[in-house]
């Protein structure tokens, strides 16, 4: 089942106050040494979509990935969906199923989305793909940061 939308052409840039606030962003910044080092590419279809290579500081179990750091790698995600859009957002609700472990053997591909916008909510979605198969997915809530932040 796909659950990738079709969604209009949304442009793929960045405002450059989104830029300068995820500068040290734990999933994607390029100022934080410590972090996930996440590179989004935006299609013209406001998808969202990066690859990333598990290593053995990220386990939970034995040959797993953290559930936080996948649900850090989901909502990244979506919120590079809402960069493309000039949004930036923040999470006000989750909803994750995680289907099967995300092993620390394969690089995993994260897609994400903006499903609509209703009443200022931006309603999206990811998914996390290994071996080419879905094996997490979310569905989140985002409001617009005020712009005096």
């Amino acid at each position: 089942m796909n659950l990738l939308p079709n969604l209009p052409a949304s442009g793929s840039k960045r405002s450059a106050s989104s830029q300068d606030l995820h500068r040290e962003c734990f999933a994607c910044g390029v100022c934080n040494p410590l972090g996930l080092h996440l590179h989004f590419e935006v299609g013209e279809d406001g998808i969202a979509a990066a690859t990333w290579s598990p290593s053995p500081e990220f386990t939970s179990y034995p040959d797993r990935v953290h559930g936080g750091i996948i649900a850090t790698l989901l909502d990244s995600a979506m919120v590079h969906a809402l960069f493309a859009r000039n949004v930036t957002g923040v999470t006000v609700e989750s909803k994750t199923r995680y289907q099967k472990p995300v092993k620390l053997s394969d690089p995993v591909r994260i897609t994400g989305w903006v499903e609509s916008v209703r009443h200022g909510v931006n309603l999206c979605r990811a998914e996390i793909k290994q071996e080419n198969k879905r094996i997490v997915w979310t569905e989140a809530k985002f409001m617009a940061m005020p712009q005096e932040t």
